[in-house]
């Protein structure tokens, strides 16, 4: 995947109101945390100026059959964490989702409308820390019935430019207003806290008052680069498994290293998500890239994504043999820290 160099700053104006009680968000410490020692290679013509609002970018996603597609994003300047960048575990996923022969390596044996399991595409699926939310826009060209974008809110900024993104490809997609309607959801979330919010049957943007509706679970879901600080991952094992059908559902974890914290405390997710939330790591790879994006860095370690999806015990997809058996690269991982 590559991203092109035309970008063009956009005002959005506020088009809904947020309901939402979060703390104020620590911002400033979270972007402290990837503050590149690099900055001066970072790519300017794919970077929005700091007195800019939101800022349109072209992602152009490839393989190796030569096939490409193009989806639009927009970065919001004054997002939650470092969601004003593009990070490298968030165009991998896109990639794995977008191309059916790479499909393989997240879902393994993927049938189309089969009736069978790993069904593509899938019926529900959540995005956490969406920033651009790449893999969630993946997921609406290939006609996943209801995608939930979510962020944690600090700022309306994140999620006028989430809207723009969707309505900027729904436009060259030939989707309907109202088929936006019925399978987008925009909404705030923070992990850990009100978690039925994100399985509401709801074809209202958040801010519209209308009532909730049925529970659906979701059987996908989605977390890149969202485990960089162990203090979160038990609030957002809470949220994933309080959204996912426990039967059905997968859960795409994408990260890199960064160096915030030891290794081991970054794979210490994997280990709780095992031990209190009953989610075993059943497929793992790793993609090296030449350094991480998102802060314009050319350390190849820190560039280089490792994927996992997890599953519930009581999923499909769980077997005792995966259950019991150690992830390999996981344990390489730990021992090499």
């Amino acid at each position: 995947g590559r991203h092109d160099g035309n970008t063009k700053a956009l005002n959005s104006p506020l088009q809904w109101t947020m309901a939402d009680s979060d703390e104020v968000y620590q911002q400033q410490f979270l972007r402290t945390l990837f503050t590149s020692t690099n900055s001066d290679e970072v790519e300017e013509a794919d970077s929005s100026d700091s007195d800019d609002d939101i800022s349109e970018h072209t992602w152009i996603g490839s393989n190796s059959s030569n096939s490409s597609t193009s989806i639009i994003y927009h970065l919001a300047f004054l997002a939650p964490g470092h969601g004003d960048s593009i990070w490298n575990s968030s165009e991998c996923i896109a990639q794995h989702l977008l191309f059916p022969n790479l499909r393989s390596k997240i879902f393994g044996d993927v049938r189309k409308n089969s009736g069978q399991c790993c069904n593509w595409p899938p019926s529900r699926c959540i995005e956490f820390g969406a920033g651009a939310a790449l893999p969630s826009l993946v997921l609406l060209k290939e006609g996943c019935k209801r995608v939930v974008f979510t962020d944690r809110y600090v700022n309306q900024q994140t999620f006028d430019a989430l809207r723009m993104s969707v309505d900027k490809n729904s436009t060259l997609w030939g989707l309907s207003e109202e088929e936006v309607k019925e399978r987008v959801v925009i909404m705030p979330h923070t992990w850990g806290e009100d978690v039925e919010r994100l399985t509401q049957q709801t074809t209202r943007e958040e801010g519209d008052n209308d009532c909730l509706g049925v529970c659906e679970k979701a059987d996908l879901l989605i977390a890149s680069d969202c485990i960089y600080n162990p203090t979160y991952h038990k609030a957002l094992l809470q949220s994933v498994v309080g959204a996912m059908d426990k039967n059905n559902g997968m859960f795409i974890v994408g990260y890199s290293f960064h160096g915030n914290v030891p290794t081991s405390q970054t794979l210490n997710f994997f280990t709780l998500a095992k031990e209190e939330f009953r989610l075993k790591v059943v497929r793992e790879f790793k993609k090296d890239y030449c350094g991480q994006m998102g802060i314009g860095s050319e350390d190849e370690k820190r560039g280089a994504v490792y994927v996992k999806v997890l599953a519930s015990k009581e999923s499909l997809y769980y077997t005792e043999d995966v259950w019991k058996a150690p992830s390999a690269l996981l344990e390489r991982l730990i021992s090499n820290s």
